[in-house]
């Protein structure tokens, strides 16, 4: 998934004409004809479950096929190389850290909730993706709204994500202890930091439960599932492409009662879970090597958003042929820009 990332650049909403001109944008890249070269690590946090290392080499096979069948590229995958999460994340620069963490919103203490819907439903009409849509893709779970306006839609989000967000907040991890707890790994918003870093990958699977709240950025997706985000496509400063994506397997692995209501009840054997994770990661390639958006009424599209966390049944609705490459605006290349 990908969120308008303009906040990077321009930290105040109202300076947005004025940080335009200033801002640089990632260049759609320039692929080669031969196969593109992936980088691979994956970022291991003890306290949740992990894909064995025959379960990592299924999700990139899976990945591989996705991305031919959808997009027409063979992919090409270094070693994985293993990452305990903490060693990562002590690649983000302090400057960056600071900056992003202005952005995280405090789920946890009394921030107000109703600035947070007015932020939403600003962010959202400046991301420029359609209202009409992301009404439609949300219905089923906010309903109807009191007008069709972005203002309303905000409103409506932001109050759905900080209720799931509670749910999150319950779980507990293998060690006994809260899922979301001191460190800022669940935080989406230090992601997007470590693209600043030494970090030389263009495809980083972790383990890690990604849930949070953020002032900007909202994501239609992301807030129906209470913040969860399975994935981000971000700049990375050495990635050979501009960006990189990041792909959690945790949606895939867990097996609590909230996971599993997000599933609908799905249940996935060792080799479906990694199956099904390589498939959906293609679109996180979606975004990194083609900067498409999301088609929220087009469930054939492997750039349409799992709705919740049903993979199986956004994996049965999939049809390459009848969403190719062009079809509709979102997946015209270049349809997103990445600012840094």
């Amino acid at each position: 998934m990908i969120r308008i990332q303009f906040f990077a650049v321009c930290l105040l909403i109202f300076m947005f004409t004025a940080c335009e001109s200033e801002s640089r944008i990632v260049p759609l890249p320039i692929l080669p004809e031969a196969a593109v070269l992936i980088r691979v690590a994956y970022a291991i946090n003890p306290r949740f479950p992990q894909m064995t290392p025959a379960q990592i080499q299924l999700v990139l096979v899976s990945m591989r096929k996705a991305v031919m069948e959808n997009f027409g590229v063979t992919l090409e995958f270094s070693t994985v190389d293993i990452i305990p999460i903490a060693s990562l994340f002590e690649k983000i620069p302090e400057n960056k850290r600071a900056i992003y963490a202005k952005d995280i919103y405090d789920f946890r203490g009394n921030a107000n909730s109703r600035e947070l819907e007015i932020t939403f439903g600003l962010e959202l009409k400046m991301a420029g993706e359609s209202l009409e849509q992301m009404i439609t893709y949300s219905r089923p779970y906010i309903g109807v709204l009191p007008e069709k306006s972005y203002t309303s839609l905000g409103s409506a989000l932001a109050k759905y994500q900080l209720g799931g967000m509670e749910q999150w907040r319950k779980l507990v991890a293998l060690d006994g202890k809260p899922s979301i707890d001191a460190h800022p790994y669940n935080e989406f918003m230090m992601w997007l930091a470590l693209g600043y870093g030494e970090v030389p990958y263009e495809l980083i699977l972790t383990n890690q439960l990604i849930a949070s709240v953020e002032t900007r950025s909202p994501g239609v997706h992301a807030a129906l599932r209470g913040g969860y985000s399975n994935g981000v496509t971000t700049y990375n400063k050495q990635s050979r492409y501009g960006t990189m994506s990041v792909w959690s397997t945790y949606a895939f692995t867990a097996n609590d009662a909230w996971t599993k209501k997000l599933r609908e009840g799905e249940i996935y054997s060792a080799t479906e879970a990694a199956q099904l994770a390589g498939l959906s990661a293609a679109h996180e390639i979606g975004h990194q090597l083609f900067h498409l958006l999301h088609p929220y009424t087009q469930t054939s599209c492997i750039m349409y958003p799992v709705p919740m966390l049903a993979f199986r049944r956004w994996a049965n609705n999939l049809s390459a042929k009848d969403c190719p490459l062009g079809s509709v605006p979102e997946m015209k290349p270049g349809a997103y820009q990445f600012y840094y």
